[in-house]
């Protein structure tokens, strides 16, 4: 199994010294006659027609098409063009060409123009591809759970911290900076409105037990929340109130399944409740709208303003009623300066969409709710019909991103701190590994054309075999390394356990 971490150069600086060392000052020599292609060269990965950040690192890819030397140009408007020349098709940008480029283009288009020579020395060229530059940046950093693809073998996962801006990589936990073998799990990360400042994640381990681990101003805590009395099962999916002192989350009772049709994962939620945990007084709270013994509650997320609990809910019905199990989008009032609730509401029901749905997050400026929408269950990413919709929040009803939907399962979504891009994991390059993309999401409420996250080795995803998951924009870097938190987890330095507070 190959780890997916760009940041252990090897392949890649070899390419970009080779291209610097061919062509100095990254020009390339230019035929003036060339064969005109009536069609665009296919390139891996495809950023054709996208909207990009303009704050990106290099758009590095691999001219698929068969030749003995390829030449890629790119040019705006404005500066001067970068160009590149390989012999094995891979094109790797030089990084301060690259940024000086989108920053004299912002706003506007680059064209991308491929030739390449054939073995008779003919020249042939292709149609150029387009690439729209948005006015708006992307949060530098992303941060997201990496893990192999074998189920329930987790000999090595982590979550790790991506520079959007450069190629470069670090783990904010790995499970092997807690355990021994295979018995060691890390997830469900979350932030405070794309601020590192208030962080939290769940481990599993048959060490150390299954605490949240609570970030705050760079000091990590643990803290056993299943010991106030609320429920048996681990924290699980989490979300950062605006206020950064209270943590809303799920508790899982969850059984992985699998069968022999179409994707063979499946995972049955057998009961799930929520809760809130109040940072400051150590304190578990729920009450019976979110923790309701005839239904299932799960996904919970805070609107940007804090005033509502979003989350997905289903009548509890047995096992052998899979696919039937359809999950309600609500939402449910919260004062977090008294604790008191308001009477849960549905936003949309399942028995108008037939679908279940999944992951609802509110846009920063409040204005549009992201969620999945899939056959069944409540997990999107085994779900190959799970597709992204949005609702307007002002004038209602869901609308399908056909823009970012693939034939295979799109989900893990989050918003930019601006409101302008969406980060997803999408498994359409065959149904089984996930990868990480960007949308351009407009003020007129249409996403646009995705970009995967750019790598310094153009064939990065072709052998890369761990699967990318829950990417979340972040404005900073995160305040904790993976050795300070693996010392935190084996410390034990678990808070008291939490009072419990039913209202």
């Amino acid at each position: 199994m190959k780890p997916c971490h760009p940041n252990r150069r090897s392949l890649a600086a070899t390419l970009v010294l080779t291209v610097l060392l061919v062509l100095p000052a990254c020009k390339a020599h230019w035929p003036e006659k060339a064969q005109s292609v009536s069609r665009r060269p296919v390139l891996y990965p495809d950023y054709g027609d996208t909207v990009i950040a303009p704050n990106v690192a290099p758009l590095n890819f691999k001219i698929k098409e068969s030749a003995v030397r390829f030449l890629a140009r790119i040019a705006g408007e404005k500066g001067d063009a970068v160009e590149v020349s390989t012999r094995d098709g891979r094109i790797v940008f030089p990084e301060r060409a690259w940024k000086r480029l989108m920053a004299q283009n912002r706003g506007a288009a680059v064209w991308v123009t491929i030739t390449v020579q054939d073995n008779d020395g003919a020249y042939r060229r292709f149609e150029p591809v387009r690439i729209d530059i948005a006015r708006e940046d992307v949060d530098r950093y992303v941060v997201y759970r990496l893990i192999p693809p074998m189920d329930h073998f987790w000999v090595k996962m982590g979550i790790y911290q991506r520079d959007l801006e450069g190629f470069s990589e670090r783990p904010i936990i790995e499970n092997q900076n807690f355990s021994v073998g295979s018995d060691g799990c890390v997830n469900c990360h979350s932030f405070r409105r794309n601020r590192p400042d208030r962080m939290s994640l769940q481990i599993r381990s048959g060490s150390f037990g299954k605490p949240m681990i609570v970030i705050k101003d760079g000091v990590a805590r643990t803290v056993d929340t299943s010991a106030s009395g609320f429920s048996k099962s681990p924290a699980a999916y989490q979300s950062w109130h605006p206020d950064g002192r209270h943590i809303a989350y799920s508790v899982n009772k969850v059984m992985p399944l699998e069968h022999t049709i179409g994707e063979h994962r499946d995972v049955w939620d057998d009961d799930s409740d929520l809760a809130v945990y109040d940072t400051d007084t150590n304190q578990v709270s729920t009450t019976h709208d979110i923790a309701d013994p005839d239904r299932r509650e799960t996904w919970p997320s805070w609107s940007a303003d804090g005033r509502y609990l979003y989350f997905c809910s289903a009548p509890q019905l047995p096992m052998t009623q899979l696919h039937e199990v359809k999950y309600d989008l609500m939402r449910i009032p919260y004062d977090a300066a008294t604790g008191t609730w308001g009477k849960r509401e549905t936003i949309l029901s399942a028995a108008d969409t037939g679908m279940s749905a999944a992951q609802p997050k509110e846009s920063p400026d409040g204005r549009w709710l992201l969620f999945t929408l899939s056959d069944h269950g409540n997990f999107p990413v085994f779900q190959p019909t799970s597709d992204l919709y949005v609702i307007d929040l002002k004038s209602g009803g869901p609308k399908s991103l056909t823009a970012l939907n693939s034939r295979w399962a799109d989900s893990w979504h989050s918003w930019s701190s601006n409101g302008r891009w969406i980060a997803f994991a999408s498994k359409r390059e065959g149904g089984v590994l996930a990868r990480i993309y960007f949308s351009y999401f407009d003020r007129n409420g249409q996403a646009h054309k995705p970009f995967a996250m750019p790598q310094e080795d153009p064939s990065f995803y072709e052998s890369c075999t761990m699967t990318y998951n829950i990417p979340e924009l972040i404005i900073e870097p995160a305040p904790v390394s993976a050795s300070q938190l693996g010392r935190v987890i084996a410390a034990k330095t678990t808070l008291p356990a939490p009072s419990l507070v039913r209202k």
